[in-house]
């Protein structure tokens, strides 16, 4: 009975990861994709700081769906694990994985400081607020995180036992009570929300301060998307962060196959949840701000009129030879 059970559970955790990851996969690199093509399209984002930061947590959101997803989509399909056959890919994998999400939590954490200091009362801290600040504080944390991704490099491994992991104890215990819960949670979580608050309360008091029109509606933009981004961050990174210090803190029966199947499940769920968070900001963007959605269809405006000219101009293209051909024969 216990066996049929633990069986349905294990069938129904499977399913919904496979379809569930396929769903986060496509939904997210179409949604990263609408992101850059708004962010890119309109001057007032490309001179903007947040939008800056906003833009390399699309491109790093995108990077980290498209390494980490389709091949657990093939591993849950046709039980085909890659980083089990490769070395190289079970180190490069690790490395990508968590140093672009490192790189995704630094650029919100910066977003939501920026937004704090742009819509200060304070001159001298809007004055902090700069392009220049941004570029040198998104290439000084890439630097950082791809340095520090490189211990990846050096400690996964593949053994018969677990496949690729990581198999010293030392570095395993660091990876799974510091760079998960505190540098991969809770800083990021506590830093983001604590800034993008403080904005959401300056943004309240805007109207006060001597600032242009066009200029304060796109800090109130700018803070609701970020503040929402924050807000599902939390919300789905959470679940992980605690289902992960639950299981460092218990110890499971290998013959109690009902609750190690419940486990599979609930850390199915949390993953999920996990790839949720780069794969819905687009939509958390339209969803939160009017702005943002005809921004939107701005860009799908141009985009149809851009390609709609192309095709003309290659029409007309194909045209003009066949023109001249037939006025050599004339001749």
């Amino acid at each position: 009975m216990s066996s049929s059970i633990a069986t349905t559970i294990l069938f129904v955790s499977k399913e919904f990861a496979l379809y569930g990851y396929f769903i986060i996969l496509i939904s997210g690199v179409i949604g990263n994709i609408g992101n850059i093509l708004v962010f890119t399209c309109y001057k007032i984002f490309r001179r903007n700081q947040c939008a800056f930061y906003l833009i390399v947590e699309t491109i790093t959101d995108c990077c980290l769906l498209l390494v980490a997803l389709p091949f657990r989509i093939t591993e849950l399909a046709f039980a085909l694990d890659l980083t089990r056959a490769s070395l190289i890919w079970c180190k490069l994998k690790a490395m990508i994985s968590y140093t672009s999400t490192l790189i995704t939590l630094s650029a919100i954490c910066f977003a939501a400081i920026d937004q704090y200091l742009s819509t200060n009362y304070h001159p001298w801290l809007r004055q902090l607020s700069t392009l220049k600040l941004a570029h040198r504080l998104v290439c000084s944390s890439i630097i950082i995180w791809i340095v520090y991704g490189s211990m990846f490099l050096i400690f996964f491994e593949i053994q018969s036992t677990a496949g690729c992991t990581i198999y010293n104890v030392d570095f395993a215990r660091y990876f799974s009570y510091f760079h998960y819960i505190i540098l991969n949670g809770m800083i990021p979580v506590s830093v983001s929300s604590i800034f993008s608050l403080l904005a959401y309360f300056n943004v309240r008091r805007i109207v006060q301060m001597r600032m242009i029109v066009v200029r304060r509606k796109l800090d109130k933009q700018l803070t609701a998307m970020v503040l929402i981004k924050v807000v599902f961050l939390v919300c789905t990174l959470l679940p992980s962060i605690i289902f992960r210090i639950y299981i460092l803190n218990v110890t499971v029966d290998s013959n109690d196959i009902i609750r190690i199947a419940i486990h599979q499940l609930v850390s199915n769920i949390a993953y999920a949840l996990y790839y949720i968070n780069p794969a819905c900001t687009f939509y958390l963007f339209l969803l939160v701000s009017p702005r943002f959605r005809r921004q939107v269809k701005y860009t799908y405006t141009l985009i149809k009129n851009f390609s709609r000219r192309y095709c003309r101009a290659q029409r007309q293209n194909q045209i003009a030879p066949n023109f001249e051909e037939r006025s050599d024969l004339d001749q």
